[in-house]
């Protein structure tokens, strides 16, 4: 039966416009635009909304005419603007095809680069009857930018340099298989001595976790030295972003993964659904070979792999679109892998001009994905880029943003070595004929006065992380992003803010944003208000800190209950005597939270000093030198509010229990 005429599918579609919009009046078909304009066309349909406005309606019939669709939308838009009088909010415009396949990826870009209200729509035909058969909305890809690379990277590691050549192999043969053309892979090699230092501070986690005192012996660390394998190359792969059919294109191959996709993929959406199909994809068959896998992320490949570690990095391997431009340089490739194209929601830099409307649209375009879950400072920096053209329309603009989105982590990680290097904060620097003019500046910054101390952190656990950590240090896997940022940094007391200097010779004015105005203040220091917030919640930050930081380093994080830690070491026959400890503190010794709502304290010698205190579940587990006669006792809440005794009795009858 051959296929229904395309001008017969106008004239149908022309009679059931409710298959684009319930709302659309049909004006007229094949509307003319005169030759003047230089359009020499006619619009396939011309339809006005419930709303009054013009909606151009473009139709095709198959794949290699559907692609010339966007060219003719291009010119009809201008014609009718200019031949109506319609300003861009009075137009509306729908590309309708039967077929997508070809169509999608420009439709894409269309819908990404016009400031015209645009909407996609397939055509179901029944060839057989001659009649419409029905629509479906389309979707434009998310991943239409040009290079857009994927946030969620592998690393593959290697014993040595042959098993990395496999590797390498590998992974080109298994992307080939999977139709995946365009990655980066990051050839590095270990510093000398990482294996020993990595052996040690293992060894070191994993003898603290169970309770030993002091540095683990020689022999501890042979134990591990021998349990530890030794990889001093790794492949970092960094791909383009696809979508999620391509992904899940990929996924169909492989029946046993299929299968497994199906049961969850419909429960799944946006980057979530992205990253899962992502990774299902990659570990399809055929797989990779690798020695060690682990999970990367911009965050870990700067500050983890390159700065921490110091793996040093021998070559970039670019395949595909990577290795056709040859005006991407290696060195602009590895500060997008580590985040400062935007697209990861944490770090973004970039030096523009602001004549260059090019430019300055995609620097907008990657300040709004950098920022996505950030929208005071996305609409502050939108605001300052509109401000700064304005004043300064011949000068360049030096970005560079750093909005980790960590939540509570955000307070750990400020009282590092060099925190504060990691507290979120962006500058917009203005320069002009070489010499700089103004500057805009982020920061994290309270919101009250008030002191917030252990209340508060066990507020923002409950209500976020079900009362546990162990769901807020599974975000330390993938680089502690947390979505909820914005609600956990209020709760907290702090807000995203931020200021102006504007730059005279050696003179700086200061001015604050107050009601939608720029109002001047006195000289401010960056970073003070931060330090202020510090020295006023000091008990906040040393909570944090004791109940973190055992938990987090030497490549591992524990994130498992305390309290099931310790009720093996309940022994009920000590239970039975009764013992109570009378007239306890109210707070822990240590981490200074309240004992009243713990299941477990312990009254015992500290791992770190020997001094005996009262501590809380946790700080028991991660601070305590142990339970048992001369040791420390461990006491359980009764009903009645009182801690009754339950480990660490009688020399005669208890041994001492370590964790």
């Amino acid at each position: 039966m051959s296929a229904v005429p395309e001008h017969v599918l106008r004239d149908l579609l022309a009679d059931r416009l409710d298959l684009i919009d319930a709302g659309l009046t049909l004006v007229e078909i094949e509307q003319y635009l005169p030759n003047g304009l230089g359009t020499r066309s006619f619009v396939d349909i011309l339809a006005k909304d419930s709303r009054g406005r013009w909606v151009l309606i473009e139709l095709k019939r198959s794949d290699a005419a559907a692609r010339q669709a966007i060219h003719e939308i291009y010119k009809y838009v201008e014609g009718v603007k200019a031949h109506l009088g319609a300003r861009d909010d009075e137009i509306r415009t729908v590309i309708v095809s039967t077929e997508w396949k070809e169509l999608l990826v420009p439709f894409s870009r269309f819908v990404a680069d016009t400031s015209i209200s645009v909407a996609g729509i397939r055509l179901l035909v029944d060839d057989a009857a001659g009649t419409l058969a029905g629509s479906e909305k389309i979707d434009p890809l998310s991943t239409n930018g040009g290079r857009l690379l994927s946030p969620w990277h592998e690393i593959s590691l290697y014993t040595n340099e042959t098993r990395l050549n496999e590797g390498l192999a590998s992974y080109d043969a298994s992307l080939k298989a999977k139709g995946i053309a365009d990655y980066i892979l990051v050839e590095m090699h270990a510093p000398e001595g990482f294996h020993e230092a990595s052996v040690e501070a293992v060894a070191r986690q994993v003898h603290a976790m169970q309770g030993g005192e002091g540095e683990p012996s020689a022999d501890d660390i042979a134990d591990m030295a021998a349990q530890m394998e030794r990889y001093d190359y790794l492949l970092y792969f960094v791909p383009q972003l696809l979508s999620a059919d391509r992904y899940l294109a990929i996924i169909e191959q492989d029946a046993d993964i299929h299968a497994e996709v199906s049961e969850w993929k419909d429960e799944m959406e946006g980057d979530e659904l992205l990253s899962s199909l992502q990774s299902y994809a990659l570990s399809a068959k055929p797989e990779v070979d690798r020695d060690r896998y682990d999970i990367g992320y911009p965050a870990k490949f700067r500050s983890h792999l390159l700065e921490n570690e110091g793996w040093s990095i021998r070559k970039l391997h670019r395949r595909g679109a990577f290795a056709r431009n040859s005006i991407l340089s290696d060195d602009t490739l590895l500060g997008e892998i580590s985040g400062d194209a935007g697209v990861t929601g944490q770090r973004l830099k970039r030096t523009i001009a602001l004549a260059d409307r090019g430019e300055l649209s995609q620097l907008e375009k990657d300040v709004d994905e950098c920022l996505s879950n950030n929208p005071v400072w996305r609409s502050a920096i939108r605001a300052q880029l509109a401000e700064a053209r304005a004043d300064f329309p011949d000068a360049e603009l030096d970005v560079s943003i750093f909005a980790p989105t960590t939540g509570l982590m955000t307070l750990f990680y400020a009282m590092q070595d060099k925190g504060i290097l990691y507290l979120p904060s962006y500058s917009l620097a203005i320069i002009e004929n070489a010499e700089p003019r103004r500057v805009y500046i982020g920061e994290l910054g309270p919101t009250d006065d008030e002191p917030r101390g252990a209340e508060t952190f066990l507020k923002v656990v409950a209500d976020y992380y079900q009362g546990d950590f162990f769901g807020m240090l599974m975000t330390t896997t993938w680089g502690a992003y947390e979505p909820r940022d914005l609600d956990i940094l209020d709760d907290l007391g702090l807000a995203y803010d931020g200021f102006r200097c504007d730059i005279d010779g050696t003179d700086r004015n200061f001015f604050r944003m107050r009601k939608g105005r720029w109002r001047p203040v006195e000289t401010v220091r960056p970073f003070a208000a931060f330090q202020a917030y510090f020295e006023r919640n000091r008990r906040l930050f040393r909570l944090i800190h004791e109940k973190l930081s055992p938990r987090i380093g030497g490549g591992l994080w524990d994130g498992s209950s305390a309290t099931a830690q310790l009720e093996p070491l309940v022994d009920e026959s000590i239970a039975t005597r009764g013992t109570y400890y009378h007239s306890p503190p109210a707070d822990c010794d240590i981490c200074t939270i309240p004992l009243a709502g713990e299941p477990y304290i312990s009254d015992a010698a500290s791992r770190r000093d020997g001094v005996w205190r009262t501590m809380c579940a946790d700080c028991t587990v991660y601070h305590g030198a142990g339970i048992g006669w001369g040791t420390g006792q461990l006491y359980r809440q009764a009903s009645d509010g009182r801690w009754l005794m339950v480990a660490g009795g009688d020399p005669a009858e208890d041994q001492t229990e370590e964790f």
